[in-house]
């Protein structure tokens, strides 16, 4: 990996962690907020960041979206119990094809 990939990844990483922290505060706070987070290119983060999501989202009861690719996920990412829906090729969102 090249410095750039790594400084990618690691403001990825706070990019993720500050909207985490976000939802965390508004609850404190007793801020209305959206329960959920919609990521991308976290394939660039480094794996023990990756790692930590699931139990972060999870003690938090966030529901953090991820577009990855599975050769990019580290295995215990991959346990069907962080997972709500996997896609492919053969099986999109909506079932929208382009022909």
């Amino acid at each position: 990996m090249n410095q750039t990939s790594n400084s990618s990844g690691k403001k990825q990483g706070e990019i993720v962690c500050f909207d985490i922290s976000y939802i965390i505060y508004a609850d404190q706070k007793n801020i209305k907020c959206p329960r959920f987070l919609l990521t991308d290119k976290k394939e660039l983060m480094h794996n023990n960041q990756l790692l930590k999501l699931p139990d972060l989202v999870n003690k938090n009861n966030i529901q953090l979206i991820v577009p990855i690719l599975k050769d990019k996920t580290p295995q215990k990412i991959l346990d069907s119990a962080n997972i709500i829906i996997e896609l492919s090729e053969n099986d999109k969102l909506f079932r929208i094809e382009n022909n």
